[in-house]
């Protein structure tokens, strides 16, 4: 307002204070009206500045869902929560007989006589067991929607004169809501809780241990619950005679029924498959239907001890037993598949010495039946064992310190036999 004062009266001076030529007067005049005009637009901006900085501050998006579970951050402006978890791990093992590398492969160990059966004291450090996964929750009208996303390196990939490269691997990648699940994940005929706690990668032989694509529904019931699936179909063919070709048509059938209680828990699990294959032109297709059952569970022996216990059996069941055979044979000359008989099992216990000291101690097994059908059966397993024994200290939260001994063996059907002797340890940092 001072600069507005001040240039009226500069206009208003002028006509006094200046020699009277009627046309320069006329110029300065309009001068000093664009000058005022100039002077009145800047104190308008500074005004509206200052209005603009005076006003309140706009608040952020909040959270607009339910209250989000513990560890989980919520996403401002949405109704997600994330959490991010994993680990980071070292593993560091010695194979005192039968060079296994970074993980155990016990269905096809080296046979004794062989040029690996003669190898002892090989070692390797590894970290591609290392994972990450993202979880998420969103609120809904129906309820919590659910995801998560996992990856760890526990590929072949990369040379380890350099670099040890890896990509990720994809582990699960699933959706809940509600009742239903769908995306890939444990199988549904595989009981996670009875699976023992192993720092060797793979565990112990005969378990059902497997991830693939689902469609699941679960079912409350008075007394426990039924879980309902469709999984990825992927039939395990044996080439018995011509070049044997997987075709896979339905969907793998499987239930799981589970109950828990203050004294462990009980899963009955059964398993239907439709399996195909052909000679490789596209025709003499056969098939035939492929089916598992399975027990499992886990029993409180003490505050501080529990048994765990699994038993899977099936006729073409294959791939759902760690280590067994191929599901079925294709005989070309016959046209038709062979199914295999197989059997697994894990019993173990595991106990904690104090809050931060725990063991475990497994074995398992499978037993497999080559019978007609499956052409020359001579270099295929006939049985496989193993044993794992070991400690793990939590040291302090997050950082978990483990020493493991495992030991396994297989024999075939001709009667050659492969076993192998481990010393594992293992670093992991949760978070």
């Amino acid at each position: 307002m001072k600069h507005t004062r001040l240039a009226a009266a500069l206009a208003l001076a002028v006509p006094f204070s200046l020699p009277a030529h009627a046309d320069e007067l006329s110029d300065l005049r309009a001068t000093v009206q664009k000058l005022l005009a100039k002077v009145e637009q800047l104190e308008a901006q500074q005004m509206s500045q200052k209005a603009a900085a005076a006003a309140p501050v706009a608040a952020a998006p909040a959270y607009t869902g339910a209250p989000a579970p513990a560890g989980f951050i919520p996403v401002p402006g949405t109704s997600t929560a994330v959490k991010l978890g994993g680990y980071v791990q070292l593993d560091g093992a010695l194979d005192i007989k039968g060079d296994q590398g970074r993980g155990v492969s016990l269905s096809d160990l080296p046979l004794d006589g062989s040029a690996g059966a003669s190898r002892r004291n090989t070692s390797t450090l590894s970290a591609r067991t290392t994972r990450l996964n993202v979880q998420t929750v969103t609120d809904t009208a129906g309820g919590p929607l659910k995801t998560r996303i996992e990856y760890d390196f526990f590929t072949s990939d990369g040379s380890e004169t350099y670099t040890n490269s890896a990509r990720p691997r994809l582990r699960h990648a699933f959706g809940e809501y509600g009742r239903w699940l769908a995306g890939q994940t444990w199988s549904t005929f595989m009981d996670l809780d009875s699976v023992g706690d192993t720092l060797e990668f793979n565990g112990p032989t005969g378990q059902s241990f497997i991830r693939q694509a689902q469609l699941r529904y679960t079912l409350p019931l008075a007394t426990g619950n039924l879980a309902l699936a469709i999984e990825n179909p992927q039939t395990d063919v044996r080439d018995a005679s011509g070049n044997a070709v997987a075709q896979d048509r339905l969907p793998d059938l499987i239930a799981r029924w589970t109950q828990t209680g203050p004294w462990g828990h009980v899963a009955v699990r059964g398993l239907a498959r439709d399996l195909r294959a052909e000679d490789g032109t596209g025709h003499r297709q056969a098939d035939t239907l492929g089916w598992g059952l399975g027990l499992s569970g886990s029993l409180k022996l003490g505050a501080a001890t529990t048994g765990l216990y699994q038993l899977n059996v099936g006729k073409g069941i294959g791939r759902y037993i760690q280590d067994a055979n191929a599901a079925v044979a294709y005989d070309a000359t016959r046209v038709k598949l062979s199914a295999e008989k197989a059997v697994g099992g894990v019993i173990g216990v595991q106990h904690a010495w104090n809050d931060a000291l725990r063991s475990h101690l497994m074995w398992g097994f499978t037993r497999m039946d080559n019978g007609a059908g499956f052409g020359d059966v001579a270099s295929l397993n006939t049985r496989t064992n193993q044993a794992y024994a070991n400690l793990i200290w939590t040291a302090t939260k997050g950082l978990d310190l483990g020493v493991e001994y495992g030991w396994g063996n297989r024999r075939t059907e001709a009667g050659d036999k492969g076993d192998m002797s481990r010393l594992q340890g293992s670093v992991r940092y949760s978070f």
